[in-house]
C-alpha cells in the first residue's frame, strides 16, 4: 500500500498540468504517507506517541515536580498514632511537660530512649504547627541520629524525606548541627540540645543558642547523662547560673535530689527538671534492660555508674 501511494504521488507532482482535484489528492497522499510513516515506526519498536503526534506534544511540555516531602492527613493521623502507641509512661511526662512548659532540663540514664523520643516530638510537631526544628548536638554525626530516627519514622508511611535541612511543605524546617557557635545564631524554632553535659565551653554555646528560641512560640528542651559538677553546664543545671548577678533577694535554691526531681518539677527559674535513671525508666514501662544480667556483666562500681544519674 505504501508503494501504490508513493508512485501516485509521484505521478500527480510530475504531471505539470495540476487540476484542482489534484491538488487535493496530492494533500490527501501526502498526509497517507505520514500516517504509513508513523505506523511504520511504531511496529519498528517505537511508542504510543509514534501514532498519535498530540500524546508527544502533551508530554514535551514542562512536568509539575512532585512535591518533595509531602504528607496526606491520613499519613500525618497514623504518624501521631504511632507516635502516642510507643511512648513509655516517662516519655509521656516529658510530652505534657514539652506542651505545659517553655524549657525541659532532664538529666538522664543512657539509653532510655530519649533521642528517639525526642526526634520523633519534633517532627510531629513540625507537621502540626510548622515551627522549625533545630537539633544541637556535640558533633554534626551525633545531630544526624535525630534525622536518622526522623528518617526512618516517615518510612513508616512510606514517605522518603530529602533534604539537609529536611523542609515540609507546611514551611518548618528541620536542621541538624553541631556545636559551632558562630553558625548557630542564624537559626530559629523549637531547640533540642543534646547531651549537653559533654559539650565543651556549654555556656557559650547556651547562650548563642538559647537565642535562638527567643520568641515565646518557641520551646527549649535540653538532655544529657551526667558528666562531673566541674562541667560548665553544671551551672545551668544547679540554678547557679540563674542567681549570676541577681539581688539575694532574688536568687533561687533548688532541691536537686534524685527523689524530688523524679516525677519532674517546675522550678522556680521556669526550667522543668527531671532526674531518670534505669530503674525509673523500668519502673515507667521501658522493657529495654535485663538488670539482672546488667549486674553480672558489671562490676558494683561500674554498675552503679551505669545505671544512677
Amino acid at each position: 500500500m505504501q508503494l501504490t501511494t508513493a508512485a501516485r504521488y509521484c505521478q500527480l507532482i510530475m504531471n505539470p498540468k495540476k487540476e484542482g482535484r489534484d491538488l487535493k489528492e496530492i494533500d490527501l497522499l501526502g498526509r497517507q504517507a505520514e500516517r504509513h510513516a508513523r505506523i511504520s515506526k511504531f511496529n519498528n519498536g517505537g511508542n504510543e506517541a509514534d501514532l498519535n503526534p498530540n500524546i508527544k506534544s502533551r508530554n514535551s511540555g514542562p512536568r509539575k515536580q512532585a512535591e518533595k516531602n509531602q504528607f496526606t492527613e491520613e499519613q500525618i493521623d497514623k504518624l501521631n498514632g504511632l507516635f502516642m502507641d510507643s511512648m513509655f509512661d516517662y516519655q509521656r511526662d516529658w510530652y505534657r511537660a514539652g506542651n505545659q512548659h517553655r524549657i525541659r532540663n532532664i538529666l538522664k540514664s543512657r539509653q532510655i530512649g530519649a533521642t528517639y523520643y525526642f526526634a520523633r516530638e519534633a517532627f510531629i510537631d513540625a507537621l502540626a504547627t510548622g515551627r522549625n526544628q533545630i537539633f544541637l548536638s556535640a558533633s554534626k554525626a551525633q545531630a544526624h541520629v535525630f534525622k536518622q530516627y526522623i528518617i526512618e519514622f516517615a518510612r513508616e508511611v512510606d514517605v522518603d524525606l530529602r533534604g539537609d535541612p529536611i523542609t515540609l511543605p507546611n514551611g518548618a524546617m528541620l536542621y541538624f548541627l553541631g556545636t559551632n557557635a558562630r553558625t548557630a545564631q542564624s537559626y530559629h524554632g523549637n531547640l533540642y540540645l543534646d547531651e549537653y553535659f559533654w559539650i565543651p565551653k556549654f555556656l557559650e554555646l547556651k547562650k548563642v543558642s538559647s537565642g535562638m528560641a527567643l520568641h515565646k512560640k518557641w520551646r527549649q528542651t535540653y538532655f544529657s547523662t551526667p558528666s562531673s559538677l566541674t562541667h560548665s553546664a553544671y551551672p545551668f543545671w544547679s540554678g547557679a547560673l540563674f542567681n549570676r548577678g541577681r539581688p539575694k533577694a532574688d536568687r533561687i535554691e533548688l532541691d536537686l535530689t534524685h527523689s524530688h526531681l523524679a516525677k519532674g518539677v517546675l522550678c522556680q527559674d521556669g526550667q522543668y527538671r527531671q532526674i531518670i535513671t534505669v530503674e525509673d525508666a523500668i519502673n515507667g514501662g521501658c522493657n529495654l534492660f535485663d538488670l539482672d544480667q546488667l549486674r553480672l556483666e558489671y562490676g558494683p562500681h561500674d554498675y552503679q555508674k551505669l545505671t544512677d544519674v
